[in-house]
């Protein structure tokens, strides 16, 4: 005697089968047109992309003051009035920096600028009436060797920091730091001495 039931549950097994069959021949089609896509367009503008990038910092580099050896700039990394720039060996600038040169911008051997700092030589008169019409004020800004400069730190213009100073990440820096002190906060006061190995 034939089990009905038996033979619904078969019945909707085998739909499950087609149904997933079906499937498997809709995904292959897309999948072979993904990989198409991604070998065709994907990995060569990658590619093409990755060599402009790296033009544009030769370039970007070929412009400064000065620029020693080992020097690292990360991407989107923009630099204004390059030509007043003057770098140090291994100096390394990370991504989303702006930095505005026009009064000199000098950063010492060593030393490290995380992503998104803000480095500033320029400003403007504090008088509102002559804020527009005034030119710019220019005031050098010096960071010696060894400094460690935290993500999303801000340097004023007219600013020196010493060998060996830290900044800390989000500080705004708007008076000279002494040699291998630390300094935090906005506005960035001295939390602690850094101390060196053998010193």
């Amino acid at each position: 005697m034939i089990n009905l039931k038996s033979l619904s549950t078969s019945k909707s097994e085998v739909i499950k089968t087609v149904n997933s069959s079906r499937g498997r021949g809709f995904m292959q089609p897309l999948r072979l047109v993904r990989g198409l896509v991604r070998s065709l367009i994907y990995i060569p503008l990658d590619k093409f992309l990755t060599i402009y990038e790296e033009g544009k910092k030769k370039r970007l580099i070929s412009s400064f003051k000065a620029c020693g050896e080992g020097t690292y700039l990360g991407p989107q990394c923009i630099i204004h009035d390059s030509y007043n720039l003057e770098l140090g060996n291994n100096v390394c600038i990370n991504s989303f920096t702006h930095i505005f040169a026009g009064g000199g911008v000098k950063i010492g051997d060593n030393s490290m600028i995380s992503a998104n700092c803000s480095i500033s030589s320029i400003t403007h008169p504090n008088n509102s009436t002559d804020r527009l019409a005034d030119p710019l004020i220019y005031r050098l800004v010096i960071i010696g060797k060894n400094v460690w400069i935290g993500m999303g730190a801000i340097i004023l213009p007219g600013v020196t920091i010493g060998d060996d100073a830290i900044v800390g990440a989000g500080a705004v820096v708007t008076k000279s730091v002494a040699p291998r002190t630390v300094v935090v906060g906005n506005p960035a006061r001295p939390l602690k001495r850094v101390e060196l190995p053998g010193k």
